[in-house]
């Protein structure tokens, strides 16, 4: 439902661009339009299991065949899709929460349970020590990291949940949210979260934290993608946006 909400949201701005390049890291891949707007996702390394496309293939084709990659099961393709529609992000900001990262924007308290969705380093430091408990999910085999077949019992307990965008890709996030029954807060956040707050309308979905990619910045992130760079490594080179969905 949501990645064809996106779709759908993101259709009309994609209709009648092209692709100029796309970009496919260990890590990460970029999708940049010929109009010069560059959309961001994680490429899912350790989950895909298609071969690589040709992306000198791609090149001129329709951007709205592309991000229609977003309603296939192929998880590059949902990807590639997701930057696409990524690339013509719009944010309002009227949604738009100014000068906070999402741990502020979502307001911990010292009796919280807290869920965090993929280990989202800067997050993990900021509540730890904060809150009462923190949970944190991911497929690593990290210590103190629960497996995600603990989700269905955990994620019910939390106060707030922080979820990476990258669920969104591989079809996790809807799923996730319906446990999310307790919380007060649902953030999703990183480079894959897309700015379209109204696809959202209706989840338990509060706030959306991701990025966007000056025209300046982007072949320096486009470089740094192709040898191998995680968000982290370039988020100095984006503009970071923390979004209200609704009017909490």
């Amino acid at each position: 439902m949501l990645l064809k909400r996106l779709y759908e949201a993101a259709a009309p701005r994609l209709t009648g661009r092209r692709v100029r390049e796309v970009c496919i890291g260990a890590e990460l891949l970029a999708v940049v339009l010929d109009d010069g707007h560059m959309g961001v996702a994680y490429s899912l390394p350790g989950e895909r299991t298609e071969a690589l496309p040709d992306v000198k293939a791609l090149m001129g084709v329709s951007a709205l065949e592309l991000a229609a990659g977003l309603l296939t099961e192929g998880l590059l393709e949902r990807a590639i899709g997701l930057a696409a529609c990524s690339a013509v992000a719009e944010p309002d900001s009227a949604h738009w929460l100014k000068d906070v990262d999402a741990a502020e924007a979502v307001a911990a308290r010292p009796a919280d349970t807290v869920g965090l969705v993929g280990f989202i380093r800067p997050v993990a430091a900021r509540l730890t020590g904060h809150v009462a408990r923190l949970i944190i999910f991911d497929r690593s085999e990290r210590e103190g990291v629960y497996p995600e077949e603990e989700q269905p019992v955990l994620l019910p307990q939390c106060d707030l949940v922080f979820i990476t965008g990258s669920s969104l890709t591989n079809g996790t996030l809807e799923r996730l949210l319906g446990w999310c029954t307790r919380a007060r807060e649902v953030a999703v956040l990183g480079p894959t979260t897309p700015l379209y707050p109204e696809i959202f309308a209706g989840t338990p979905v509060t706030v959306l934290a991701g990025a966007t990619w000056p025209e300046e910045t982007q072949q320096a992130a486009l470089e740094a993608i192709s040898q191998g760079a995680c968000y982290r490594d370039i988020s100095s080179l984006s503009h970071r946006w923390v979004l209200r969905v609704g009017t909490k």
